[in-house]
């Protein structure tokens, strides 16, 4: 369900102050004019590093040209330049330069290990081993997260040339220079999760946790692979057992809440994203709290917290949803409709906030709108009424806009991977205008044979069966708990 947690801003700038920006801008854009300007070697590389954040990749691959004609021998900037060219898929240019580099410095362990991942670009694997193992003999005196990424690239190496057992050796080397690395047991997860070895994975972490039943970062792992087969409360438990050996360990604390979300156990789950909150960079647990209380129909507090990731509003469209739907929570569609709106402007294959602005205009009866928007997506993206059918379906139900229904119904019968599903929201309307004992066995055998599908239907089209029968809700938990 969830990777990793780090909602980290990337985007920062504090290697340079802002005012150094300012000052070399001025004078990059007098170079643009075709004047003689003379840069530092630290200008040039406060311009890079703004360039490459900025995602300006011609204006950085300018200033390095100009710096390596200022200084011709600065080995940076050719490496830069090399870095610049792969981020265009241009490897063999940029190996060409790397190795002008390598001739210069031969003992660089930066240039080695450039020189590894450009070879691993181009589907040389032996001798992008070479490189590696050269890079880690001559990484004696460089900073631990630098040999970290040189032992996890020589292990994607040979984990993506299926020669897992070797790699699995060379972040166990690692370990051994840094026993609580996170970034290289995420390494040695992956070494079977992009190969599918889960049960061989299983066992190996197992075998970890024998030796050291308190190593939280094996229990984290277990967990995942747990996670990736379906077995869910088995990964529960071992992120529990993460979380309890270790209680910093935030990536546990986030599996686990998003464990306890997917329950629909919103207390526990907001308990476990509050403990990924270690300092003022871990913003996104606040999103995943507010959805929680949307969950529990705790609109304010869902608001409140969505206040504290207020700097992710124009990253992550999920910001917005939650807004949009905390309003409607509230009945007030007025409020929600731009939230939606705004995502939509920027996305039109977003469907979560396409399905947001249909409620809203369903909400105040805005019944033109909705069918001028549904003609619009069977002129122009008729993928998105296919692959959406069903929650586009509980729109047009709840707004009584029966013709449009008939007219998508009839569309989706001509779909046969649909058909099925198709019969089962069918049944549920039927028993939703109809709520007949015989018309309820139809939906409670379904229910028995197909569990997930049939409670969405359920929840779409005819929500009273949930919240007023006891029989229904009964088997929904005796479902839900096994």
């Amino acid at each position: 369900m969830f990777d990793d947690f780090d909602d980290s801003d990337a985007g920062s700038e504090d290697f340079f102050s802002q005012t150094d920006i300012d000052e070399t801008l001025k004078k990059f854009n007098q170079l643009n004019a075709d004047q003689s300007i003379f840069f530092s070697e630290e200008e040039i590389e406060a311009l890079s590093y703004h360039f490459f954040l900025n995602n300006q990749h011609k204006d950085q691959m300018k200033i390095i040209n100009h710096g390596l004609y200022l200084y011709p021998n600065k080995i940076d900037f050719l490496i830069e330049k090399a870095s610049i060219l792969c981020m265009s898929s241009l490897y063999d240019d940029a190996l060409n330069l790397i190795l002008i580099a390598k001739s210069t410095e031969p003992y660089n362990a930066v240039i080695h290990k450039m020189e590894g991942e450009i070879l691993a670009d181009l589907d040389r694997p032996a001798e992008a081993e070479e490189s590696f193992i050269l890079a880690l003999e001559f990484a004696e005196f460089e900073d631990d997260e630098f040999v970290v990424d040189i032992y996890n690239s020589y292990a994607q190496l040979l984990s993506q040339n299926e020669e897992v057992v070797k790699a699995n050796k060379i972040i166990e080397k690692g370990l051994k220079r840094f026993p609580e690395n996170e970034i290289l047991f995420n390494q040695l997860a992956l070494n079977f999760i992009s190969n599918s070895l889960f049960d061989q994975a299983t066992l190996y972490f197992k075998r970890i946790i024998d030796s050291n039943p308190y190593s939280y970062l094996a229990w984290y792992q277990l967990g995942r692979i747990y996670e990736i087969t379906d077995l869910k409360d088995l990964a529960l438990e071992a992120y529990e057992y993460s979380s309890l050996s270790n209680k910093d360990s935030k990536n546990a604390f986030f599996n686990l809440a998003g464990l306890y979300e997917s329950k629909g156990e919103y207390n526990k789950a907001i308990e476990n994203y509050q403990q990924c909150i270690k300092n003022n960079g871990d913003v996104y647990p606040y999103i995943c709290i507010a959805r929680c209380y949307l969950g529990i129909e705790e609109p304010i507090l869902a608001r409140n917290y969505l206040k504290k990731a207020q700097g992710l509003e124009d990253i992550i469209p999920e910001y917005n949803y939650l807004i949009g739907y905390s309003f409607l929570t509230e009945k007030q569609a007025r409020k929600a409709l731009p939230y939606f709106e705004k995502v939509y402007k920027e996305d039109k294959s977003d469907f979560a906030a396409l399905k947001g602005i249909l409620t809203c205009y369903s909400d105040l009866e805005k019944l033109i709108e909705i069918e001028h928007i549904y003609n619009g997506l069977k002129l122009e993206n008729k993928e998105i009424i296919h692959e959406n059918w069903k929650e586009l379906a509980s729109v047009l139900y709840i707004s009584e806009l029966d013709a449009l229904l008939e007219d998508l119904i009839f569309e989706i019968q001509t779909i046969s991977e649909y058909k099925d599903d198709l019969n089962c929201v069918l049944n549920v309307i039927k028993f939703d205008q109809n709520p007949s004992n015989k018309n309820k066995e139809v939906i409670m055998s379904r229910l028995i044979h197909n569990f997930e599908d049939t409670l969405e239907s359920v929840k779409l089209f005819c929500h009273t069966l949930i919240d007023d029968d006891e029989e229904f809700k009964n088997m929904i938990q005796i479902y839900q708990s096994t």
